[in-house]
């Protein structure tokens, strides 16, 4: 991977931002998809288990878990990093297709999604890949995030009509599916388009499947930060995970219209991600990663901990609104973060691993938080994951204290991480 930089205002990120722009409106409609729409099918419609709900929520987790194994295998292709990314979203698209086609077959509604949410998080790193060598790094954050303001815009925009859609007729999913299949396939047209970025190896790279690991005992920084998300997104997932359920599923005595759920749940919270992805791409750039990492799980803990324990529209709204705000930041941090730590040809690598972890919570969040409030109330619930948000912020501000200065100095703005 031995590729020229690339300077701001170039061909090669013009056009990157360009096509993400672009791709960011395809992407926001599939964001409904595993916020709401997903669920509330699920529920409202099909009337599923907590077993198929499950394995739904499960399925973007499933896809980064895969991920790990993505980076080696595409090695040893000798394939490009775009065009590998946009025949993955589009065998997504293809996933999704058999659901819409199918839309009164619960097993192959839920089969179809579940397989393309587990091809499009698949891909993840390759594009993380692609935003660090084609975006400039002391512009990263804000460039992401004036794509990510574009994906929430659309992503309020399609869950206010899917709801107004649901909300006249609940048989009117079968539309939403055919647009979440023809999303996908959009997504991969304009990833297809990026600058190819050849992916030539290092002479001492591994093209071993469990490879990427070796960067976990090598680098204590993101050794550190990787423990310290595990432990705020198990409690986040989690809580997370029923959001929806919560408020549409009438035995939890609430049980509101599906309007008002795809509201509250979709587009509240990404009315907040609208308003705050600039600033948070902005404060990305210019603080500390640990500083801002720590900061977001407070906002996390608070969302969670205002909406399942403040009864009442109003509460919901709210907790939603500031649990959007942090996912805000979370979205710009999580996609990027690696790009402080990794040498240029080692991020995908790092991406990967992190990626893999967090598919591997993921997969236990939901049966989790469907486990827990079996065995108790929702507002103990809550607490147990509002305090295990908080514990990674306690963590990682204990462990910033002694970090090693010469390799921390790379989680400041502008540093370059190319001492590995």
């Amino acid at each position: 991977m031995r590729i020229a930089p690339v300077k701001e205002g170039d061909a090669t990120t013009s056009q990157t931002f360009r096509n993400e722009l672009w791709r960011s409106l395809p992407s926001g409609v599939i964001d409904t998809l595993t916020a709401t729409f997903g669920m509330l099918i699920a529920v409202r419609v099909f009337h599923m288990g907590d077993v198929a709900k499950s394995v739904f929520l499960s399925a973007t987790s499933g896809g980064l878990v895969t991920s790990l194994f993505v980076v080696p295998l595409l090695l040893r292709a000798k394939s490009t990093i775009s065009r590998t990314a946009a025949k993955v979203q589009m065998l997504g698209g293809a996933c999704m297709t058999v659901s819409a086609a199918f839309p009164h077959d619960p097993l192959l509604y839920i089969t179809g999604l579940s397989l393309g949410l587990f091809c499009l998080s698949m891909q993840i790193p390759l594009m993380t890949q692609i935003y660090r060598i084609n975006y400039p790094a002391a512009t990263r954050g804000k460039l992401f995030a004036v794509t990510g303001v574009t994906r929430a815009a659309a992503a309020m925009c399609f869950g206010f009509v899917g709801g107004k859609l649901l909300g006249w007729d609940l048989h009117y999913y079968t539309w939403l599916l055919w647009g979440f299949a023809a999303s996908c396939f959009i997504s991969g047209f304009w990833t297809y388009g990026l600058p190819i970025t050849p992916w030539e190896a290092p002479a001492n790279s591994s093209t071993n499947l469990w490879g990427s690991l070796r960067w976990v005992r090598e680098d204590r920084d993101f050794r550190t930060l990787l423990i310290s998300w595990m432990m705020m997104g198990i409690g986040n997932l989690a809580a997370a995970s029923l959001f929806v359920e919560y408020l549409a599923n009438p035995r939890h005595g609430i049980n509101l219209p599906e309007f008002e759920v795809a509201w509250i749940t979709g587009v509240v919270p990404v009315v907040a991600r609208l308003i705050f992805s600039y600033p948070w791409g902005l404060v990305y750039d210019r603080f500390h990663l640990f500083t801002v990492r720590a900061v977001l799980n407070v906002f996390f803990a608070a969302g969670v901990l205002c909406f399942y324990l403040g009864h009442g529209i109003g509460w919901w709204t709210f907790g939603m609104a500031l649990w959007g705000m942090a996912n805000a930041g979370g979205n710009v941090t999580w996609a990027l973060w690696v790009t402080k730590l990794a040498p240029k040809h080692a991020v995908a690598e790092y991406m990967s691993v992190h990626t893999f972890l967090t598919g591997m919570r993921g997969l236990v969040a939901p049966s989790l938080a469907f486990a827990m409030v079996k065995v108790m109330s929702f507002d103990t619930f809550a607490i147990l994951c509002g305090l295990t948000i908080l514990s990674a912020s306690g963590f990682i501000t204990v462990r910033a204290r002694n970090s090693d200065p010469s390799t921390s100095d790379r989680l400041r703005p502008g540093a370059k991480p190319e001492r590995l």
